[in-house]
């Protein structure tokens, strides 16, 4: 059977549209396979930056986040998981090597600034401030000048009243420029009565406490110490040999300051936390001795005269023939134990 010529083009135009179609078709699965690609491999990149930043490789989830933003510039989550790292780096900072704090810091800036303007949350938005100023402080320390951290501290504390890393910040800033204790102590109270971020704040009080170096923030590390333990907390390891070392000298021998070191807590307060601290620090055999001394002369305070005893004996023992202040303190504190024991 014949077809026209008319037939024939209206069937030539069938197949260009059914091919168009089809060619169509083919470049919409190809969209979205592409965009469910696109998806896989961020999902994977941020699963592994969260890996890297649970095992405190920062630079190495900055270089994840790195990946993942070319993939994505425009995902919330990965912006969002930046913010978080830049803060997370920022809180557990440290500097090995040649470079100092500013060549990190240089880098997680704008990453913060970013994150303040597109916050969607005061509190957000002040955990972003208050981590900027901390940047302005870290650079401060390596000689750039003109920053003022506790302006960003109390922009935070005004967009969310007592935020702990403001607060936390401004009470370790105040510490650092030998400021008002009290005026620091209340900052710290302001951070801890959010019940946010707890380990942090104490690490940070602890931290500016220990780097004042005299009698008044000894006696307040013991105080917050203390306070830890009853709050069922911790101390991280490397803060423990610090507050370890603060006791060299304060117990024994004692001095006219260490009547009030003790008083610090009340003394049976003092042995528990002393002991929770300390007694299973992996320490070297003359380290272990003088644990074992302080332990007695705040057991005494304590009135626990029989554990108190029983330790200077033992000292005793152990340092025969080996004079020194700690055998010294060890004999009169036997004798006047015995003394007492036979009133």
């Amino acid at each position: 059977m014949a077809i026209s010529f008319s037939t024939a083009l209206k069937w030539i135009g069938y197949g260009t549209a059914i091919l168009s179609f089809a060619a169509g078709v083919r470049g919409i699965t190809s969209a979205i396979s592409s965009r469910v690609e696109v998806r896989h491999k961020t999902e994977a990149l941020l699963a592994s930056e969260r890996i890297q930043l649970n095992g405190h490789d920062y630079a190495g989830a900055w270089q994840t986040l790195d990946q993942a933003s070319k993939l994505a510039p425009d995902s919330t989550a990965i912006r969002e998981a930046q913010e978080d790292l830049a803060m997370d780096w920022l809180d557990d900072i440290r500097v090995q090597g040649e470079g100092g704090f500013s060549e990190v810091v240089q880098k997680l800036d704008p990453i913060l600034t970013r994150g303040i303007g597109a916050a969607k949350t005061p509190q957000r938005q002040a955990d972003l401030t208050a981590h900027l100023g901390w940047s302005y402080f870290l650079r401060a320390r390596e000689g750039v000048s003109g920053l003022d951290p506790s302006t960003s501290y109390a922009d935070a504390a005004k967009k969310d009243p007592g935020n702990p890393y403001a607060e936390a910040m401004w009470g370790h800033w105040i510490l650092w420029n030998h400021g008002d204790p009290a005026d620091a102590a209340k900052h710290f109270a302001a951070a801890l009565g959010s019940n946010r971020e707890r380990a942090f704040v104490r690490r940070l009080q602890l931290s500016a406490l220990l780097n004042n170096h005299d009698d008044a923030s000894e006696d307040r590390v013991v105080q917050a110490i203390n306070d830890i333990r009853k709050e069922s907390g911790s101390v991280p390891p490397d803060m423990k040999r610090r507050i370890f070392s603060m006791y060299y000298g304060k117990l024994i021998p004692p001095d006219e300051e260490t009547t009030r070191f003790i008083n610090a807590v009340p003394p049976a307060e003092h042995v528990a936390t002393f002991q929770w601290m300390f007694d299973r620090m992996d320490l070297n055999e003359s380290e272990s001795l003088l644990r074992e001394g302080d332990l007695c002369v705040l057991e005494e305070a304590a009135g626990q005269r029989e554990d108190a005893k029983r330790g200077y004996e033992s000292i005793r023992k152990k340092l025969a023939g080996r004079p020194g202040s700690l055998l010294a303190a060890a004999e009169t504190g036997s004798k006047r134990l015995a003394g007492s024991s036979a009133q």
